[in-house]
């Protein structure tokens, strides 16, 4: 007898949404009313994104590998459309047998990617705010202990210099604790900033991000003009972009942030020596989903640019593979 709790297959087909049951060569099995495929053996990365293999993260191949359900942002080259991708395996006797495949369309003028990111950094500001929060309490256990042997050492000159320099040790990591819980702080209200006065703000958490093969240049100019922005997103951008730069370096290399002030704009600019960006790619970096890295979203520069433009602003990039690359924002400043 039908178990009519289920939707019938004819409700599945009518669903807006792409609805695809793939086999583990990625080969349509089944399809919604969606999309209108040829009559022969279709595979999903030919429809959707209009090529021979599937792209660099798919989602379909990372669930299949990794036996697990992915959810991912993708671009479809092929419908030329963005798309929220839930891709969830099917198991038979603990083997891969197939793929549900689900992909709801965000439209181009959707809001969805900044919501997403805001709750994103809020995440991240609440683990920060969490981490720094259980750290500083230790601190101040430390520091209290700390106290209690130098009066136990006070006849001890060696012993007091020691304290001393432990004590500054302790007090340069609060000093971190509290920039990063900071971090992802997401209030929305625009206000008005100081570039190199955010960018020495966050110094502690650049320092610690970066390794002892990279050589860290500062040239940070403090009388420039002042910027109308979200002071979360100014952070976001700095880090990103530098970020950016940090995975383009391997082995020993050097990354330099400058701030410089323009006619009506502040100028931030980063620059390493790292492998540098082909050609065909950088014209390609700021398109949303598009990433070359296994793990990344596709999302960070797209919305680094964005953000940027949004409030006036602009982004200029310049690179050469084997050399480096030259990042460029610039803020509009306040008249």
């Amino acid at each position: 007898m039908e178990d009519k709790s289920w939707p019938s297959k004819e409700m599945w087909s009518y669903l807006p949404e792409y609805i695809f049951l793939l086999a583990p060569d990625l080969r349509i099995l089944w399809h919604n009313h969606t999309l209108t495929l040829p009559e022969e053996t279709a595979y999903c990365y030919e429809i959707i994104h209009g090529r021979q293999d599937p792209p660099a993260g798919c989602p379909a191949v990372r669930a299949l590998e990794e036996e697990r359900p992915v959810k991912a942002f993708m671009r479809a080259e092929g419908l030329d459309k963005d798309f929220y991708v839930s891709v969830v395996p099917i198991k038979k006797e603990d083997e891969v047998v197939a793929l549900w495949h689900l992909a709801v369309e965000i439209p181009r003028d959707s809001s969805l990617e900044k919501d997403l990111l805001y709750h994103t950094y809020e995440i991240i500001g609440q683990l920060a705010a969490g981490l720094s929060h259980d750290i500083k309490n230790m601190l101040t256990a430390a520091l209290g202990e700390l106290q209690i042997l130098s009066l136990l050492a006070r006849d001890k000159p060696q012993l007091q210099r020691r304290y001393q320099k432990l004590t500054e040790i302790l007090n340069k990591i609060s000093f971190f604790a509290q920039k990063l819980c900071g971090l992802g702080n997401t209030r929305k209200e625009k206000e008005l900033l100081n570039l190199s006065q955010v960018l020495k703000d966050l110094l502690p958490i650049i320092r610690a991000l970066c390794p002892a093969h990279v050589k860290l240049k500062l040239e940070i100019e403090p009388a420039i003009g002042m910027i109308q922005f979200n002071r979360a997103m100014v952070e976001q951008i700095v880090l990103n972009i530098f970020l950016n730069a940090l995975q383009a370096v391997q082995g020993k290399g050097k990354i330099s942030i400058k701030t410089r002030q323009e006619e009506g704009f502040v100028v931030l600019t980063v620059e390493d020596d790292g492998v540098g960006i082909q050609s065909e790619v950088i014209k390609k970096i700021f398109d949303p989903y598009f990433t070359t890295k296994e793990e990344g979203s596709g999302l960070g520069l797209s919305m680094v640019k964005r953000f940027v433009e949004e409030a006036g602003g602009k982004i200029k990039v310049s690179s050469q593979e084997g050399v480096g690359s030259r990042f460029e924002v610039w803020f509009p400043t306040v008249k």
